[in-house]
């Protein structure tokens, strides 16, 4: 292969291994799943374990992952025993599937303890002392906005993964902001 191609394979790949962890990902799992998406065909666990230079039972692993988080699809190839994979090359359903999972999950975990710290303050406000009673409202003022934002947050998310439609990101692009 030639080496331009080779340096933009491995800056791609790295690149991403990089990203997943921001993420919350790990390295491999990025990497795999770079190694994937840059792959024009499907690629068996021991191709992926030579090209990326790490173990079976690390390359399985994370495929399971990728595979759980919709990033990556087994795939049959004719005439083969082993399992081939493939990267889901759609950016779009790769969010809504990452965000439908992951962040969906944590909103509502937030809402529901803000919920909560809310009925406990608004349950001890006879017990506190005048003093206590204004650092409770101040609590709930601030917890009012947090809420506020998580319920934002919500309807954003919900809004992200109602769409059936793929956002056309070449079209977003070519937007000029002045």
């Amino acid at each position: 292969m030639h080496e331009t191609l080779t340096a933009v394979n491995n800056s791609t790949v790295s690149g991403l291994g990089r990203l997943a962890g921001f993420f919350g990902f790990s390295d491999v799992m990025g990497r795999l799943y770079g190694t994937l998406l840059l792959s024009p065909e499907p690629l068996s666990l021991d191709e992926l374990c030579d090209t990326l230079r790490i173990s079976k039972g690390s390359v399985s692993m994370n495929m399971r992952d990728l595979e759980r988080w919709g990033m990556a699809k087994e795939v049959w190839v004719r005439g083969e025993r082993r399992k081939f994979y493939k990267a889901e090359s759609d950016m779009w359903q790769v969010i809504r599937n990452v965000l439908g999972s992951r962040e969906q999950r944590e909103v509502q975990v937030a809402l529901h303890v803000l919920g909560e710290s809310i009925e406990k303050l608004q349950a001890a406000e006879c017990q506190l002392s005048p003093e206590e009673q204004r650092l409770a409202r101040f609590y709930l003022d601030r917890i009012a906005d947090l809420q506020a934002f998580f319920q934002f947050a919500q309807l954003a998310l919900q809004a992200v993964l109602g769409s059936e439609t793929a956002i056309d990101f070449e079209a977003v692009t070519r937007i000029e902001i002045e």
